[in-house]
């Protein structure tokens, strides 16, 4: 079952709970689970759940507004976020117009912009604008369950701007099918396969580090925290102790020798990733290709090869261990 994130501004609930209802069917045909903020349990950490919800999911349905492309939040934090992570081969966008907007030239990262992607419902003409609202979340309710049946990005019959290819998910390989698995030949991944695995990998990573410093520098008022994107392929997080930094790394990948691999280094924030204190290699395993750990360069070890979410957690718990001898 694919996992939906429903981005959007509270000054628009009542369109997405309408959005819901007609998403409902899909649900009890099992084809889509969808989260949204108002699922939030009393007293539950606002940033780090909707942060941990959005980098879980496969499909984010972006329900834009003038009320939503002004909330630097949905913006920033959702949807710029959630075309990251479609760059990276981990999530689909689909984006829903709800009401008539400027929204065809919002940039949303790496020179795109939101009118490069198919936009619902049909031919990106906002709900409030057709006759009947119903109709209008029909029709997304229907190209989505298109989509999802077939597996591709673009809904069947949506006219819009570009074709994004299907992806995967960043939990697992996209491995070949065997095509000749009758005479034993293995399938074996592509160039492509591990590329877009690796960027999956750094982009679990990266969300994984901004949610847990969030949450340690929630956690005490003496305690800081900084996280810094570099780049598309690098970024930087640091943890202050009344001010005083206590703990820095730079985490990186495709660079020179260590292509296929995510890469660390401790007390350094660099653009040249010519050295580093730990590393994740990408593996094939029969299950699919996989992050390896425990390599000559670390003292720690794993239980056996690392899916992203695990390489994430295995650079995080490194990093918290440095700091934490630190401070004592």
């Amino acid at each position: 079952m694919t996992t939906g994130f429903v981005s959007y501004t509270h000054a628009d609930a009542d369109l997405k709970d309408q959005l819901l209802r007609h998403l409902a069917p899909l649900r009890r045909e099992r084809l889509i689970d969808v989260w949204h903020d108002a699922m939030l349990r009393p007293g539950e950490h606002l940033d780090p759940a909707v942060q941990a919800a959005l980098a879980n999911s496969d499909l984010v349905l972006l329900l834009v507004s003038a009320g939503f492309l002004a909330s630097e939040y949905c913006y920033e934090q959702e949807m710029v976020r959630a075309f990251a992570r479609q760059r990276a081969g981990a999530a689909r966008v689909v984006p829903i117009i709800l009401k008539p907007c400027q929204w065809k030239g919002v940039p949303v990262g790496e020179g795109e912009r939101l009118a490069d992607f198919v936009a619902l419902p049909k031919d990106g003409l906002p709900v409030t604008s057709w006759p009947d609202a119903d109709a209008a979340f029909d029709n997304v309710a229907g190209a989505v369950r298109d989509m999802l049946r077939s597996g591709v990005t673009q809904p069947a019959g949506v006219q819009g701007t570009a074709t994004k290819p299907a992806v995967s998910s960043p939990r697992t390989a996209a491995v070949p099918r065997a095509s000749a698995a009758m005479l034993g030949i293995a399938a074996k991944p592509t160039d492509l396969d591990r590329d877009r695995f690796l960027r999956a990998g750094f982009a679990t990573t990266a969300a994984v580090f901004e949610t847990k410093l969030s949450e340690l520098a929630s956690s005490d008022p003496r305690v800081q925290t900084d996280f810094e994107r570099i780049d598309t392929r690098a970024f930087a997080a640091s943890v202050y102790l009344d001010g005083k930094r206590v703990g820095q790394v730079s985490v990186w990948h495709g660079s020179d020798t260590w292509r296929n691999a995510l890469c660390l280094s401790y007390d350094t924030v660099t653009s040249t990733r010519n050295s580093m204190n730990d590393w994740l290699p990408i593996e094939e395993t029969p299950q699919g290709l996989a992050f390896g750990a425990g390599n000559a360069m670390s003292r720690r070890s794993t239980a056996g090869p690392l899916d992203a979410d695990g390489a994430a957690n295995y650079f995080w718990e490194g990093f918290i261990t440095q700091v934490q001898a630190r401070v004592r």
